[in-house]
């Protein structure tokens, strides 16, 4: 089978080298699902979106496809691949793009990253005089490793600090430390 010539999805927002055809979009989720195991719908659609790889209605369509037809079922808010959902991806892969897959799952493994990070990791942003104040608090199980409060001249440079922080708490939590023991 070759689906590449064959537009029949929506395209809007979809990038050079997306997907426009409906049946590689199944395909693709499959094969993400398979991979990951267990997703949220929200998170999934998302990372499909991420890069343009796939128009936000045609994904969300798709996945109401699969699950009708026994590809997917969706339980206590995840989505999970069903057996004939994986024999679909193990016949099918070879069918959607490798940069497209690859892209996927880089992307659907940053946005779980992130999402994780920020439930380990809390960030407010609070108003201040003029600015805002940016509170951050590393934690692991064991509790609170570090608090910080930042000052941020307006919400914008706010988010901004918010956003770096969550990219890599690790390597922020490890620099501070780092310059209070020299």
């Amino acid at each position: 089978m070759d689906f590449t010539n064959s537009f029949d999805a929506f395209d809007a927002g979809v990038a050079p080298g997306g997907l426009r055809n409906t049946t590689q979009i199944k395909i693709l989720i499959n094969v993400l699902l398979r991979n990951s195991g267990q997703l949220p719908q929200a998170l999934l659609t998302e990372a499909l979106g991420l890069h343009g790889l796939v128009n936000y209605f045609e994904a969300a369509q798709a996945i109401d496809d699969l699950r009708e037809n026994g590809n997917l079922v969706a339980a206590e808010g995840l989505l999970s691949v069903t057996p004939k959902g994986i024999l679909a991806a193990d016949e099918l892969r070879a069918e959607v793009p490798r940069s497209v897959l690859e892209t996927a799952t880089a992307d659907l493994l940053y946005l779980q990253t992130q999402q994780r990070r920020s439930q380990e990791n809390a960030v407010e942003i609070l108003p201040a005089e003029n600015g805002c104040h940016v509170r951050i608090r590393v934690a692991d199980p064991a509790g609170t490793l570090m608090e910080l409060t930042v000052y941020a001249a307006d919400q914008a440079q706010a988010e901004r600090l918010r956003e770096n922080f969550l990219r890599d708490p690790s390597h922020v939590y490890a620099t501070v430390v780092a310059s209070l023991f020299i």
